[in-house]
C-alpha cells in the first residue's frame, strides 16, 4: 500500500507546538547515495529494508533542517544509534509501514513515534504494559490499545537530552490514554526524567497508523 506523506505531516503537526518544525518520507527502494558522509558508517551492512527506512528518516530530518532555516547537513548516529542533531537543534526520527517522520526544533527535547494501528498479541502485552495500565484498558480491542501505549512510551523514550540519554524498559512509564492526548507517568529516574513527573503527549489515528509526540 502507497500512503501519502501530505495527511500524516498534517497529523504531525496537530501533536506538537507552532514551532516544531515535520517532515514525513515514504520508505522507498533504498538508495545509498542519498546519504552524507559520516552517515554510512551508521548503516553498514544493514539489509536493504533498513537501509531504505535510514535514508527515507535522514531525508525527512534535512527537510525538518531547512524549515528551521539550517542549512543541510548530515545526521551521523549517536553510540545510542540515535541522530545527532545540530547544535541547538532538539530532534527525532521514527519509521513504521512505509513511512518515516521526522521533527525538530530550537527547543527542548522533543520525541516522535509512528507505529502501525494494529493489534499486538496477548503474550506481548505484559511486556508493554503495567498492570494498572492493562487494568485501565477496555477489554474489546485491548491490543489495538497496548499498540497505542508502546507507541506513546517510545516518543516519551525519544524525548530525552543529548548527553542525557538513558536506555530504560516499558515498566519505567505508566501511560494513561485519554482520546488524542496521554499522560506517562514516571516511575523511576531515569537518565533526565526525576520519578514522580508527568510528562505530557498527544497522539493522532490517521489510515492505519498511530502518532504519539512529546515536546518537553
Amino acid at each position: 500500500m502507497t500512503r501519502a506523506t501530505g495527511p500524516v505531516e498534517t497529523a504531525l503537526r496537530s501533536l506538537f507546538p507552532d514551532k516544531v518544525a515535520v517532515a514525513a518520507e515514504r520508505i522507498v527502494s533504498p538508495d545509498a547515495k542519498a546519504l552524507w558522509p559520516g552517515e554510512h558508517a551508521g548503516i553498514a551492512g544493514a539489509v536493504a529494508s533498513r537501509l531504505a527506512e535510514f535514508v527515507a528518516g535522514r531525508t525527512a530530518a534535512r527537510r525538518v533542517l531547512r524549515a528551521l532555516g539550517q542549512p543541510e547537513q548530515a545526521l551521523p548516529m549517536g553510540p545510542d544509534r540515535a541522530a545527532i542533531w545540530p547544535d541547538g537543534i532538539a530532534g527525532s526520527i521514527a519509521h513504521a509501514a512505509g513511512i518515516a517522520v521526522a521533527v525538530g526544533w530550537r527547543g527542548a527535547a522533543v520525541g516522535v513515534d509512528i507505529e502501525a494501528d494494529a493489534e499486538i498479541a496477548p503474550d506481548l502485552w505484559e511486556i508493554v504494559c503495567r498492570p494498572e495500565e492493562l487494568g485501565r484498558l477496555a477489554h474489546d480491542g485491548t491490543g489495538r490499545l497496548v499498540q497505542h501505549i508502546y507507541c506513546a512510551k517510545e516518543a516519551v523514550f525519544k524525548a530525552q537530552e543529548p548527553g542525557r540519554r538513558a536506555m530504560f524498559g516499558h515498566e519505567v512509564l505508566s501511560v494513561t490514554l485519554a482520546g488524542t492526548r496521554f499522560d506517562a507517568h514516571v516511575l523511576k529516574e531515569a537518565g533526565a526524567f526525576q520519578a514522580g513527573q508527568i510528562v505530557r503527549g498527544r497522539m493522532a489515528l490517521l489510515d492505519g497508523l498511530v502518532l504519539a509526540g512529546v515536546a518537553m
